[in-house]
Formats: C-alpha cells, sequence, structure tokens
C-alpha cells in the first residue's frame, strides 16, 4: 500500500474476507469504528509515520488519585446538567472547527445559516463536542456533553447489559501481522483492548445518549462528522430511537474517503453508527455516497449545496482585495515544508502575484510557528496571512484570481465561484477526478524542475475567468 487508493482497495478486501458484519455489541455493528480507525491508522502510516499515537501507558497511584478527584466533579456535572436539557425538535451536532469569526461571535458557517434562513431558533439545540470557544453564536442554544458523559460513565461503570460477538475477529487480526505496518494496529486494537472499549465504554455511552436523546425529544439529529467515537454513539442512539438523523458535508467526500466511501458489504439493516441520511454540496459527493446505498431503502442521499457559500452568492460582495492567489492550507499530515516547498518559495519572491495565504482551522494554533517559518524564508511580507485566514472563505474566493491547495475541500467551494485549482498532493487527484475531468482543477507537482513556469503559464490562462452567481441548491425550500 502506497496510496490513499491502494488504502481503499485493502480495507474493502478485508470486508469481504472476513464477517465483519458478526461483530456487534449487542445488535450493534462496530465494524465502522473498526473500519473508519484502521483507515485513518493507514493514513499515518503512509503519510507521516511519525505522528502515530504511542500505546497508553498505565497510571501510577497519584494520577488514579487524580482521575477519581476528576469522576466525582464531572458526576456533579452530570446531574446538574441533565436537568437543564430542553425538548426541541432539533439537534445539530458540530464542533467549534465548523465556526468563524463573524458577526463579532464564533458562528457556524452551515447550522447558524440554516437556523437563520429557516427560523427554527426556538426549536433548536446544540450538542458540541471537542474544545469550545466563548462568544458563540446562538451561545444559549449550546450544550457541551463531554463532561456529562464522564460523570454517567462514572455512575454506571458496572452497568453489565451488553454481550459482544467477535466471531473470526482472531483471524483478522492475524491476517492484518502479515504486513509489519500494521503488527501495532493489532495491538492498538486487540481483541481484549476492542472487548474491553465495546462493553466498559462504547456501549456505555450509547445507553447515555439514548437517556439524553429520550428526554430532548428531537425529531432530526443533524450532524457534523459523524465518524468520531462520541458521534458515533450518538448517531447510533439516535437510529435505534428511530429519530432521523442528518449528515451535512463538511469537507470532500471522493471515493478515496472511506467514511463516505465503499460500504461493500452493508448489512440490509444498514449500520447503526452511520447517519440515514446524507446531505452533500455537489453532484460528485452525491454520486460517491449513493453508488452504495442505492439498493438500500434506509438511506437517502441529497444535493443540497453549502449553505455558507450560498448564503455569500446571495450578497453584494464588496472586498478590498482582489486579483489573488488564494493558497489553503492543510494541517497534519501535511507539514510546514511540505506546505512551503523552495519551488513556492521561489515563486512568490520572483514574481509580482499577490499572495493570499489561508490556515486551515485546525491550524490557528499553529500560526505563529508558520509566520515565523516564513519570516525565516524571506516571504512573510510579500503574502497576507491574517485576513487570508480569518475573512470569510466565500469573500475571498470572489476576488480571487486562483486557487492552491494540496487536498482541501475548498477545492469544491472554488468551482463554485468558477476559481480554477490548482492540486499540489497526489491525494488531490484522488480526492477531485471529477474537478479535474470537467477542467476546474489541475495537479502540479511543486517537485516538478518546471513547475514555476507551468504556475505561470496557468495564472495567465485562468486570470479573466468569468464569477458564477448563480443562486445555488439551498436556496431552494429544503426544510421539510
Amino acid at each position: 500500500m502506497n496510496n490513499r487508493e491502494e488504502i481503499k482497495d485493502f480495507i474493502v478486501g478485508l470486508e469481504k474476507k472476513f464477517p465483519v458484519n458478526e461483530w456487534k455489541i449487542n445488535s450493534l455493528h462496530i465494524w465502522p469504528y473498526i473500519r473508519i480507525k484502521l483507515y485513518f491508522y493507514l493514513i499515518k502510516v503512509i503519510e507521516k509515520p511519525e505522528t502515530l499515537v504511542p500505546i497508553v501507558r498505565t497510571k501510577n497511584s497519584t494520577e488514579k488519585l487524580k482521575s477519581l478527584y476528576r469522576s466525582i466533579r464531572s458526576i456533579l456535572f452530570y446531574l446538574r446538567w441533565i436537568k437543564t436539557l430542553p425538548q426541541k425538535e432539533n439537534l445539530f451536532v458540530g464542533a467549534d472547527a465548523h465556526r468563524i469569526d463573524f458577526k463579532g461571535s464564533r458562528f457556524n458557517r452551515y447550522f447558524d445559516i440554516f437556523i437563520d434562513k429557516y427560523a427554527i431558533r426556538d426549536e433548536s439545540i446544540y450538542f458540541e463536542y471537542g474544545l469550545n470557544t466563548k462568544r458563540q453564536y446562538n451561545s444559549d442554544l449550546i450544550f457541551t456533553f463531554s463532561e456529562a458523559f464522564k460523570g454517567f460513565l462514572f455512575l454506571n461503570k458496572r452497568l453489565k447489559t451488553s454481550k459482544l460477538s467477535v466471531e473470526g475477529y482472531d483471524s483478522f487480526l492475524e491476517f492484518l501481522k502479515n504486513d509489519i505496518r500494521l503488527t501495532r494496529f493489532t495491538e492498538l486494537y486487540s481483541k481484549e483492548r476492542i472487548t474491553r472499549w465495546a462493553e466498559d465504554v462504547f456501549y456505555v455511552k450509547v445507553l447515555f445518549f439514548q437517556k439524553v436523546l429520550q428526554i430532548v425529544q428531537p425529531k432530526k439529529v443533524v450532524i457534523l462528522c459523524y465518524y468520531l467515537e462520541d458521534i458515533f454513539a450518538l448517531t447510533a442512539a439516535a437510529n435505534h430511537l428511530k429519530i432521523v438523523t442528518v449528515e451535512m458535508q463538511h469537507g470532500p467526500q471522493p471515493t478515496v474517503h472511506l467514511a463516505y466511501s465503499s460500504w461493500s458489504v452493508l448489512p440490509k439493516e444498514g449500520y447503526d453508527m452511520i447517519p440515514k441520511t446524507f446531505w452533500c454540496w455537489d453532484d460528485s459527493s452525491h454520486n460517491v455516497i449513493k453508488h452504495w446505498t442505492k439498493n438500500n431503502q434506509n438511506y437517502s442521499v441529497k444535493v443540497i449545496g453549502n449553505p455558507w457559500i450560498d448564503f455569500w452568492k446571495t450578497k453584494e460582495m464588496n472586498y478590498q482585495h482582489q486579483n489573488y492567489i488564494l493558497y489553503s492550507l492543510q494541517p497534519s499530515p501535511i507539514t510546514i515544508e511540505q506546505l512551503f516547498p523552495e519551488s513556492i518559495l521561489n515563486f512568490i519572491k520572483n514574481n509580482p502575484h499577490k499572495w493570499f495565504i489561508r490556515l486551515h482551522p485546525r491550524q490557528l494554533n499553529e500560526i505563529e510557528t508558520i509566520k515565523s517559518f516564513l519570516i525565516s524564508k524571506g516571504v512573510l511580507e510579500l503574502v497576507n496571512l491574517d485576513e487570508a485566514t480569518y475573512d470569510p472563505l466565500p469573500l475571498l474566493l470572489s476576488k480571487a484570481s486562483l486557487h492552491l491547495t494540496h487536498f482541501s475541500g475548498t477545492a469544491i467551494e472554488a468551482s463554485f465561484f468558477n476559481v480554477f485549482t490548482v492540486l499540489l498532493n497526489e491525494i488531490g487527484v484522488f480526492s477531485f477526478q471529477d474537478l479535474i475531468s470537467t477542467q476546474k482543477a489541475v495537479y502540479l507537482n511543486p517537485d516538478d524542475t518546471n513547475f514555476q513556469q507551468k504556475l505561470d503559464a496557468i495564472i495567465q490562462q485562468k486570470n479573466n475567468l468569468p464569477r458564477d452567481k448563480n443562486v445555488t441548491y439551498f436556496q431552494e425550500n429544503l426544510f421539510e
């Protein structure tokens, strides 16, 4: 395996070779969790092996004491928190990474648009995962659940209502050991560890969310990024309770992204961990998911457009800058050196084009490191980093002459404004085949000896493409 296409083929082969749909905690299939963990593990092995997290060590006595204190505190938090939950029709699930600075607040560029457009604020609440910031738009609707779950888990740590079935899992692990790169994965997800996780942690999370959902009683759960452990559990709980589950697209959904493609042995009843409805930005993403859901009536896929892009397309977009190259960066596993090879640094230095360099939301804590790197290379004063990072992406795209990225989903968003994208990484070729085939993007290797001449030729050719201001899918009445 040398790339994401080969990773996809390998994992699809595994789920055809082994009885993955027999691996259950009670009636809940756990293959989606294992599959996606294996997918991201292999990406790290191939693309950036030094980022692999070491196996967790045993806690010493001091750490155990601190853990006990945190557990008692979380119990008190849970007992207070559970009483504050209101009954609402719509439950939106996201994170601060989906928010930007807008309207003087941290604004969710997908859900807050939706809530405002359809005036459903009074019928809605948020569950947010991960780290949260202050100043959130609609802050009074936001409930963070991580600490509450810890309290629930501690109160119910002796709960034994689960039954795990993993027939054939040992053979699966033995097969993986044939590739030395997967030996460590077989240790991290050994039969013992996966049993302990399923029975003592994950299924308790499902029970936690079932209790929470029975209190909130939503009719719809709308999710940004379902393939995290907590959200797997929330989705499974909602599906079990026959609540409508929807994932709204938040990034690229290519054929090599195994959260969205090539579920080759989908059981008739579907996987409870996976949302039953997918709302996509574009036809290409729709087709990737439709390929495996088309014969299963439990799933539906709709193209609704990108709410944030379409919101801006209805506005008169005035911006103080124009005719610049917008470069959308990527977080790990792409390194700073890969983001700024000598060919790009020299192009910035030796050409008159304005460069706007936009950090990914997960890179905001690295902004000073990136600035220091650019200072050391003598180019920070030649680029715009702050406005490019903090101004709304649709506004930036509306005035850009060209877009560069490795394989960011901004390539799709650029195409909505008829801005041509230069892909700097082979992963982009796998991710955006439709954009390349429709001549909305091209791959250009930064290590090519003629990189600068080729990039300059693309700039001259694509500089004056007409801007597409057509109102797109999201303007239709989709709330129903």
